[in-house]
């Protein structure tokens, strides 16, 4: 333990936990002359708090206190976490409990042994020093330490028996090399006996199994070293645009794979990871650090933790994850993501998969599909959650399904479960299956190759195509066509041109549309001008070219969609989905004239594929 973070640490709390950083070492080298040698070989103030000290971190000219550690109020529980009484903080003065000394807890041996400064603090200090944590379990919240910490994942050591004499010639789990060349001490270069290759089967599997993204031998040093994490490495690769708006917009799931064509005018949200976390703070949202987000969301994604607690500024906040607010209801908090898995558009791997969990009693949840028992009867629940998420995406106020002559009935306005016949109502729970962030950057690597699902071209068409599109034409000669590609758009309109004809019809040009943005967000009813909306709120496409330029902004070109039409009626300009027949089926689609179209109204934005970029 060194005694200047303790000296430091001690300076701190007695300023409130924040102090500026000339005047904090200034009073510690008048405590101690030989810290001022400590400070110098770390390359300063700053630099000794980055590479020295556990509980205090710096922000420019400014340090503060930041414990690193999560607090547990259960003292019944194994989770790992420092455990205090169940009081703690209101009540500390007055519980006999809170008096004792928290050093002689065996559950919190592991904590001190990985913070032995902790042990040099009195029981005052230790409890002032515990209000600057950021995190705390609740009793009332069975959730293990594990569930709650943010994925700093790591790689394992370097073989100890691989470094001996005899070597090591047993399934191994940690890296074979030698310990010298990771510590960057070996002298011998190529002449070591030992392997400096990263490369090699055995520790390109390890690399493979505990990151499953491409790392170079620096960074994978780093990790071995603790300078760093792969789940930092992962944040950096995702590191792109960042725009949030006010409005409750998804995740643009093309600026996490590289970048977004549409640029500043895209209208959903671009941030640096498929989920995000939000505070209300006097009428403006707040984002949340990046460990703080990654807490919440693994948080969140169990159904059995109902609520976290949160330190922001000097304040400890209560999170409520069913009613989305904290502080008792005082503010409200906002969950980002990617577009829904079951959702109207497919957006690939990155989408957000939901599942949904019913509970049985005291907080115990099951999965669907499960076993529900239920008064006299015990059924076997075979709802799976995907027919559950459809529903709920739909919009409808409710779901009614019969499993072994039990009727059960799920109320999504609520979120309740009710058998027929039976008073007991039972709660259920819709919450994202949770991803590390590793996982997520998987999902997105290698796609500049033509088989990933994420690559996308626009590029100058081939005389084959080119004949495509002087047979669509009706009254003009285009004088240049580019083919536009995309692996997602595909897979998403194969989904609806199973078995069923395709027709090719054609949208105008907007401002803000471009070749490259329609290959990756396709078309969506908000790319139709407002002018050209005189059926519905959809996907306006016409017949002919003339008629689409004429919506245009100003440029001869248009955009060749190939579409799935479907079954179709008339359409009116307050329509927000295709009508229904008179035989009470919902129709595919809305046009101008059923007996002669000139216009189609298209809702599903799947059954909609831009092909080709004509100009005139």
């Amino acid at each position: 333990m060194c005694s200047l973070e303790r000296d430091l640490v001690i300076s701190l709390l007695d300023r409130g936990g924040t102090h500026q950083l000339q005047p904090l070492f200034t009073t510690a080298y008048t405590q101690n002359r030989a810290y001022f040698r400590e400070v110098a070989a770390a390359g300063g103030p700053s630099g000794y708090i980055s590479t020295s000290c556990s509980m205090i971190k710096g922000e420019k000219e400014t340090v503060k206190l930041s414990v690193p550690f999560l607090v547990c109020r259960e003292n019944t529980c194994k989770c790992g976490g420092y455990h205090v009484c169940s009081h703690w903080p209101r009540k500390v003065a007055t519980c006999k409990m809170c008096t004792r000394d928290p050093t002689k807890n065996p559950d919190n041996r592991a904590v001190y042994k990985k913070f032995p400064m902790l042990a040099d603090l009195s029981n005052q200090q230790l409890k002032r020093l515990l209000k600057h944590t950021r995190f705390i379990i609740r009793p009332q919240t069975p959730v293990l330490f594990e569930k709650c910490l943010p994925d700093n994942l790591n790689f394992p050591n370097v073989c100890r028996y691989y470094n001996s004499e005899g070597g090591c010639h047993r399934p191994c789990l940690f890296f074979h090399l030698c310990d010298k060349f990771v510590a960057g001490q070996c002298q011998k270069g190529d002449n070591c006996p030992r392997s400096h290759n990263f490369e090699s089967e055995h520790n390109s599997k390890i690399v493979q199994t505990c990151s499953g993204i491409p790392l170079d031998s620096g960074s994978i040093v780093s990790v071995i070293n603790h300078e760093t994490s792969v789940t930092a490495l992962a944040i950096e690769m995702l590191q792109a645009d960042s725009r949030i708006h006010n409005q409750e917009v998804d995740i643009c799931v093309w600026n996490l794979v590289g970048k977004c064509a549409k640029g500043g005018t895209c209208p959903l949200h671009h941030v640096t990871l498929p989920f995000w976390w939000q505070y209300e703070s006097d009428g403006v949202w707040e984002s949340w650090d990046i460990d703080s987000i990654l807490i919440l969301e693994r948080a969140y994604a169990n159904p059995v933790i109902c609520t976290v607690e949160i330190r922001i500024s000097d304040v400890i906040a209560v999170i409520d994850f069913p009613t989305m607010t904290m502080m008792e209801g005082g503010h409200r908090i906002r969950r980002l993501s990617t577009p829904p898995e079951h959702g109207t558009q497919f957006v690939g791997s990155l989408a957000t998969s939901y599942h949904w969990h019913w509970e049985e009693n005291n907080n115990i949840w099951h999965e669907f599909p499960s076993c529900v028992t239920q008064g006299k009867h015990s059924p076997q629940l075979e709802l799976p959650s995907h027919v559950i998420e459809q529903t709920y995406l739909r919009g409808d106020s409710q779901l009614n399904f019969r499993i072994s002559d039990s009727d059960f009935t799920l109320f999504f306005g609520g979120m309740q479960m009710k058998e027929l016949g039976c008073s007991t109502v039972r709660r259920i729970s819709r919450r994202p299956i949770y991803r590390t962030v590793p996982q997520c950057v998987g999902l997105i690597v290698g796609h500049d190759k033509t088989t990933h699902q994420y690559y996308t071209l626009v590029r100058d068409s081939v005389e084959a195509e080119w004949e495509t599109v002087r047979g669509m034409m009706k009254m003009n000669n285009p004088i240049s066509v580019k083919t536009i590609c995309s692996n997602l758009l595909e897979t998403q309109f194969s989904k609806r041109n199973k078995s069923t004809k395709t027709i090719f019809l054609f949208h105008p040009v907007t401002e803000t549309m471009t070749p490259e943005g329609l290959s990756q967000h396709g078309l969506t009813p908000a790319d139709t001008p407002t002018a050209m909306k005189k059926y519905g709120t959809g996907i306006h496409l016409a017949v002919s070219e003339e008629y689409a330029m004429y919506f245009g902004c100003n440029t001869r070109a248009v955009v060749a969609v190939e579409c799935v039409v479907g079954k179709y009626g008339r359409g009116k300009p307050t329509d927000t989905q295709p009508p229904v027949s008179e035989r009470g089926v919902r129709l595919q689609s809305c046009v101008n004239n059923v007996h002669n179209p000139e216009v189609f109204v298209l809702y599903d934005v799947m059954a909609v594929r831009p092909r080709f970029w004509i100009s005139f």
